[in-house]
């Protein structure tokens, strides 16, 4: 009898021992880092859709594929830079063309995509619901560093529904994050709605864009005739280079 009881005890402890092996076991942490994967050879290709409206030419909609590669990495200032081609075309059957050149780099901080000469902080690390940064902090756009109350150029983004699942149009995905970088509905002055969706391990798979100035001179004013402006919808459609 003596003997069952010390196996039994001997056998509570080894599991006790377990279990709080297990729970100091170290996982990996999650930074918001893997949302927006980059290296050389990686891919994206993209359906667009974009409407352009001018203050003297009528309405001009285009449809057409944009495929953004990683086709170098540069180290400079001890952090490695990413050169992005971005080529389009009008369908599967035309040739790629050649647009132009953009860059972007990674740190534990953020992730910064220069359109051209612009740079925009894209993501802020570590990524959480509800997390606020100025996309146009390293810009002149911008202004200060810090976002202020009256300064048109600070645009708050805003980290939402960060893993979870996104369904747009003939898409979805698990684990995803979408980015609010603007959500101004001006109904006298102007709408500059703006928005972007990453998804796990794959990097941008949506952007939505709708920034409309409209007249604000004589009669029109309050009518939101749209002086200019663009809309624009680009989706995901392959991807490659994991």
């Amino acid at each position: 009898m003596l003997g069952n009881v010390r196996s039994k005890a001997l056998l509570i402890l080894s599991l006790a021992w377990i279990a709080g092996c297990q729970s100091r076991e170290v996982r990996p942490k999650i930074t918001g880092s893997e949302y927006a994967p980059l290296k050389k050879g990686l891919f994206w290709v993209y359906d667009i859709i974009e409407s352009s409206i001018g203050s003297e030419v009528a309405q001009t909609n285009l449809v057409y594929e944009l495929k953004i590669e990683v086709a170098d990495s540069l180290l400079l200032s001890g952090q490695i830079t990413y050169v992005l081609l971005r080529s389009k075309r009008d369908n599967s059957s035309s040739d790629w063309q050649v647009l132009d050149t953009w860059s972007a780099r990674k740190d534990d901080f953020r992730l910064v995509v220069s359109e051209g000469n612009v740079p925009y902080v894209s993501l802020a690390f570590p990524l959480s619901n509800g997390k606020r940064w100025n996309g146009n902090e390293l810009n002149n756009l911008g202004g200060p560093d810090r976002c202020t109350d009256g300064n048109p150029g600070c645009d708050y983004y805003e980290a939402t529904q960060v893993g979870k699942r996104f369904e747009g149009p003939g898409i979805a995905y698990d684990d995803a994050v979408v980015i609010i970088e603007n959500n101004e509905d001006d109904p006298i002055v102007r709408k500059d709605v703006r928005n972007s969706v990453y998804a796990k391990g794959i990097g941008l798979v949506y952007r939505e864009r709708t920034v409309l100035e409209y007249c604000t001179i004589g009669t029109c004013i309050g009518k939101q005739i749209v002086e200019r402006g663009v809309i624009l919808k680009q989706t995901i459609k392959a991807n490659g280079g994991l």
